[in-house]
Protein backbone atom coordinates (compact mmCIF):
# COMPACT_ATOMS: atom_id res chain seq x y z
CA UNK A 1 0.00 0.00 0.00
CA UNK A 2 1.45 3.32 -0.95
CA UNK A 3 1.07 6.52 1.03
CA UNK A 4 -1.22 8.12 -1.50
CA UNK A 5 -3.98 5.60 -0.82
CA UNK A 6 -3.41 5.81 2.92
CA UNK A 7 -4.16 9.52 2.86
CA UNK A 8 -7.57 8.69 1.36
CA UNK A 9 -8.36 5.80 3.77
CA UNK A 10 -7.22 7.44 7.02
CA UNK A 11 -10.01 10.05 7.19
CA UNK A 12 -12.63 7.36 6.52
CA UNK A 13 -11.14 5.11 9.23
CA UNK A 14 -11.01 7.98 11.70
CA UNK A 15 -14.73 8.59 11.14
CA UNK A 16 -15.74 4.90 11.18
CA UNK A 17 -13.60 3.76 14.13
CA UNK A 18 -15.64 5.52 16.85
CA UNK A 19 -18.87 4.32 15.23
CA UNK A 20 -17.61 0.71 15.21
CA UNK A 21 -16.45 0.99 18.84
CA UNK A 22 -19.81 2.46 19.88
CA UNK A 23 -21.68 -0.24 17.96
CA UNK A 24 -19.65 -3.08 19.52
CA UNK A 25 -19.95 -1.52 22.99
CA UNK A 26 -23.71 -1.23 22.51
CA UNK A 27 -23.97 -4.88 21.50
CA UNK A 28 -21.93 -5.97 24.52
CA UNK A 29 -23.99 -3.73 26.85
CA UNK A 30 -27.26 -5.05 25.42
CA UNK A 31 -26.07 -8.63 25.85
CA UNK A 32 -25.15 -7.90 29.47
CA UNK A 33 -28.56 -6.34 30.11
CA UNK A 34 -30.31 -9.37 28.60
CA UNK A 35 -28.33 -11.71 30.86
CA UNK A 36 -29.18 -9.57 33.89
CA UNK A 37 -32.85 -9.48 32.91
CA UNK A 38 -32.86 -13.26 32.51
CA UNK A 39 -31.20 -13.75 35.90
CA UNK A 40 -33.69 -11.39 37.58
CA UNK A 41 -36.62 -13.24 36.01
CA UNK A 42 -35.21 -16.57 37.23
CA UNK A 43 -34.72 -15.14 40.73
CA UNK A 44 -38.27 -13.81 40.71
CA UNK A 45 -39.59 -17.23 39.70
CA UNK A 46 -37.60 -18.87 42.52
CA UNK A 47 -38.90 -16.39 45.10
CA UNK A 48 -42.45 -17.01 43.82
CA UNK A 49 -41.98 -20.78 44.19
CA UNK A 50 -40.57 -20.29 47.69
CA UNK A 51 -43.64 -18.22 48.58
CA UNK A 52 -45.93 -21.00 47.35
CA UNK A 53 -44.03 -23.57 49.42
CA UNK A 54 -44.06 -21.34 52.50
CA UNK A 55 -47.81 -20.81 52.15
CA UNK A 56 -48.23 -24.59 52.42
CA UNK A 57 -45.96 -25.09 55.43
CA UNK A 58 -46.39 -21.92 57.49
CA UNK A 59 -49.40 -23.14 59.45
CA UNK A 60 -48.09 -26.60 60.36
CA UNK A 61 -44.66 -25.11 61.11
CA UNK A 62 -46.23 -22.51 63.38
CA UNK A 63 -48.35 -25.24 64.99
CA UNK A 64 -45.19 -27.16 65.91
CA UNK A 65 -43.64 -24.07 67.46
CA UNK A 66 -46.83 -23.10 69.33
CA UNK A 67 -47.35 -26.60 70.71
CA UNK A 68 -43.83 -26.97 72.04
CA UNK A 69 -43.69 -23.37 73.33
CA UNK A 70 -47.26 -23.69 74.69
CA UNK A 71 -48.58 -20.50 73.14
CA UNK A 72 -51.39 -19.67 70.74
CA UNK A 73 -53.55 -22.62 69.67
CA UNK A 74 -51.38 -25.28 71.35
CA UNK A 75 -54.22 -26.65 73.50
CA UNK A 76 -56.20 -27.57 70.37
CA UNK A 77 -53.40 -29.82 69.09
CA UNK A 78 -52.46 -33.34 70.10
CA UNK A 79 -48.98 -34.88 69.96
CA UNK A 80 -50.16 -36.87 66.93
CA UNK A 81 -51.14 -33.60 65.19
CA UNK A 82 -47.65 -32.23 65.86
CA UNK A 83 -45.93 -35.34 64.49
CA UNK A 84 -48.21 -35.25 61.44
CA UNK A 85 -47.28 -31.59 60.93
CA UNK A 86 -43.60 -32.48 61.17
CA UNK A 87 -44.03 -35.14 58.49
CA UNK A 88 -45.91 -32.75 56.21
CA UNK A 89 -43.35 -29.96 56.57
CA UNK A 90 -40.38 -32.36 56.28
CA UNK A 91 -41.79 -33.87 53.10
CA UNK A 92 -42.31 -30.47 51.53
CA UNK A 93 -38.95 -29.04 52.62
CA UNK A 94 -36.96 -32.10 51.54
CA UNK A 95 -38.70 -32.42 48.18
CA UNK A 96 -38.09 -28.73 47.42
CA UNK A 97 -34.50 -28.46 48.66
CA UNK A 98 -33.19 -27.04 45.36
CA UNK A 99 -35.28 -23.91 45.94
CA UNK A 100 -33.75 -23.10 49.35
CA UNK A 101 -30.34 -21.72 50.24
CA UNK A 102 -27.91 -23.80 52.30
CA UNK A 103 -28.36 -21.32 55.15
CA UNK A 104 -32.11 -21.90 55.05
CA UNK A 105 -31.72 -25.67 55.03
CA UNK A 106 -29.36 -25.56 58.01
CA UNK A 107 -31.72 -23.26 59.94
CA UNK A 108 -34.62 -25.61 59.19
CA UNK A 109 -32.64 -28.62 60.44
CA UNK A 110 -31.62 -26.75 63.59
CA UNK A 111 -35.25 -25.82 64.26
CA UNK A 112 -36.46 -29.38 63.78
CA UNK A 113 -33.63 -30.69 65.96
CA UNK A 114 -34.72 -28.27 68.70
CA UNK A 115 -38.29 -29.57 68.40
CA UNK A 116 -37.83 -33.30 67.86
CA UNK A 117 -35.61 -36.26 68.65
CA UNK A 118 -35.44 -38.52 65.61
CA UNK A 119 -34.15 -42.03 64.94
CA UNK A 120 -35.69 -43.48 68.09
CA UNK A 121 -35.88 -46.95 66.68
CA UNK A 122 -37.77 -49.02 64.16
CA UNK A 123 -41.40 -47.91 63.77
CA UNK A 124 -40.99 -45.27 66.48
CA UNK A 125 -42.21 -41.74 65.84
CA UNK A 126 -39.97 -38.77 66.34
CA UNK A 127 -40.09 -37.60 69.94
CA UNK A 128 -41.36 -34.13 70.76
CA UNK A 129 -38.82 -32.20 72.82
CA UNK A 130 -41.06 -30.86 75.57
CA UNK A 131 -41.90 -31.36 79.23
CA UNK A 132 -44.64 -34.00 79.04
CA UNK A 133 -45.96 -33.15 82.51
CA UNK A 134 -47.13 -29.74 81.28
CA UNK A 135 -49.30 -31.40 78.64
CA UNK A 136 -50.79 -34.12 80.84
CA UNK A 137 -53.01 -31.52 82.53
CA UNK A 138 -55.02 -30.99 79.35
CA UNK A 139 -58.56 -32.39 79.22
CA UNK A 140 -57.78 -33.98 75.86
CA UNK A 141 -54.75 -35.89 77.24
CA UNK A 142 -54.53 -39.65 76.71
CA UNK A 143 -51.95 -41.92 78.32
CA UNK A 144 -50.81 -43.10 74.89
CA UNK A 145 -49.49 -39.57 74.25
CA UNK A 146 -46.61 -40.17 76.69
CA UNK A 147 -44.70 -42.08 74.01
CA UNK A 148 -44.63 -38.98 71.79
CA UNK A 149 -42.32 -37.05 74.12
CA UNK A 150 -38.58 -37.23 74.63
CA UNK A 151 -35.65 -35.01 75.33
CA UNK A 152 -34.86 -32.06 77.50
CA UNK A 153 -36.78 -28.93 76.63
CA UNK A 154 -34.78 -25.70 76.64
CA UNK A 155 -37.03 -22.78 75.75
CA UNK A 156 -34.17 -20.48 74.76
CA UNK A 157 -32.88 -23.12 72.31
CA UNK A 158 -36.32 -23.36 70.70
CA UNK A 159 -36.64 -19.56 70.46
CA UNK A 160 -33.15 -19.15 68.99
CA UNK A 161 -33.76 -21.88 66.42
CA UNK A 162 -37.13 -20.35 65.49
CA UNK A 163 -35.62 -16.86 65.15
CA UNK A 164 -32.81 -18.23 62.98
CA UNK A 165 -35.33 -20.07 60.81
CA UNK A 166 -37.51 -16.98 60.34
CA UNK A 167 -34.44 -14.88 59.45
CA UNK A 168 -33.35 -17.51 56.92
CA UNK A 169 -36.83 -17.51 55.36
CA UNK A 170 -36.71 -13.71 55.15
CA UNK A 171 -33.29 -13.78 53.54
CA UNK A 172 -34.39 -16.36 50.98
CA UNK A 173 -37.36 -14.10 50.17
CA UNK A 174 -35.02 -11.14 49.74
CA UNK A 175 -36.34 -9.38 52.84
CA UNK A 176 -33.24 -8.78 54.91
Amino acid sequence: MDLTNWDKIAPVLSVLSPIIVILLSGLWFNSSLEKLKSRLQANQAIVQKRAEIYAEIQEPLNGIYCYIKRVGKWKKLTPKDVIDSKRKVDQKMHSTRPFWSNEMQLAYKEFMDACFVTNRGHKANAGIVAEVIKYQELDSWKDEFNEYFEGNFVESKLDQANDKLMKAFSKDFGVD
